[in-house]
């Protein structure tokens, strides 16, 4: 009875916690009422949702393993087409423009061409968000203005979305795989520079203090305190964006930015559901091969 007597007391529910729970419910009555949740009408539709899966089986494999899907140049062979071979002028033009224009438009070409989108737009952030995330990091900007001019920026140009900014740029690179990169590029580089500015403010002290005390300056500080500190969470978060990016390369073909997900949206928007699921089938597979990809990678390089 003694040992009972000692347990702490059960925390007494106070009328704030039922308030924000009254709160909560009421935030979530809202959402679902301004979203017109009505899980009925999902039933009453699963019908045309089994017809349209119906209509999209069997997938039309000739995409992937048809030849005349790939339309390969009359005056050239099928190697002379894809292997770097030397050719005269006017075969050469022709390969080039195979490559530039029939090949993306195939499933496999806008594949490989999602898979370059997220790369090169992995790649660019990486580049730019490095720097700027020190200038956005309280204990290792130069200033508490700078500081704060970057932070501030940096968390309004985030909430610009990746699809907006292809829009935008539009106008000035027009449609495919170049709007795309640029667009996860912008996207990417403001995300980064949220996760590299954390990872370099929670970094231990007593290393940079040790540092500091040899008599280092400021850009040795930074080199052999803090990076080697952030290397791992640095390679980590580029890793993970990249995965994300496979993703929003393949939502950027909704505007034209080329990739899976431009063949993708075109065969749905003409109703051809059995080209259209080799796309889907395609891109979970691209998914899978990411992930797995991307976690072996993580576990050999942190």
């Amino acid at each position: 009875m003694e040992n009972l007597a000692n347990l702490p007391q059960a925390p007494r529910t106070g009328w704030r916690a039922w308030a924000i729970a009254f709160a909560l419910i009421l935030a979530l009555a809202w959402a679902f009422l301004g979203t017109n949740f009505r899980p009925p009408e999902l039933v009453s539709g699963l019908p045309h949702m089994a017809d349209m899966v119906a209509k999209s089986w069997p997938p039309d494999m000739s995409l992937l393993f048809s030849k005349e899907t790939y339309s390969f140049p009359e005056d050239l062979t099928v190697a002379e087409t894809l292997l770097a071979v030397p050719l005269g002028a006017e075969k050469a033009e022709s390969r080039e423009r195979w490559w530039s224009n029939t090949w993306p438009q195939t499933v496999l070409g806008g594949t490989v061409q999602t898979i370059q989108m997220a790369l090169a737009g992995t790649f660019l952030a990486a580049i730019f968000a490095f720097p700027l995330s020190f200038l956005a990091a309280r204990n290792t900007a130069p200033s508490g203005a700078i500081y704060h001019s970057v932070k501030m920026l940096v968390n309004f140009l985030r909430s610009v979305p990746d699809f907006a900014v292809g829009l935008i740029l539009i106008s000035a690179v027009g449609l495919g795989a170049f709007n795309g990169v640029m667009a996860l590029t912008f996207a990417t580089t403001m995300v980064l520079v949220k996760l590299f500015s954390e990872a370099i403010e929670g970094i231990d002290s007593g290393v940079v203090e040790a540092i500091v005390t040899t008599g280092a300056n400021r850009f040795q500080v930074v080199s052999f305190a803090v990076v080697p500190q952030i290397m791992p969470d640095f390679i980590s978060f580029v890793i993970y964006r990249f995965e994300a990016n496979i993703r929003s390369a393949t939502v950027l073909g909704l505007i034209g930015a080329g990739g899976i997900g431009l063949q993708m949206t075109t065969y749905f928007r003409l109703f051809d559901y059995q080209k259209a699921a080799v796309c889907v089938i395609v891109l979970i597979v691209l998914v899978m091969l990411t992930d797995y990809a991307s976690a072996k990678l993580r576990k050999l390089v942190t």
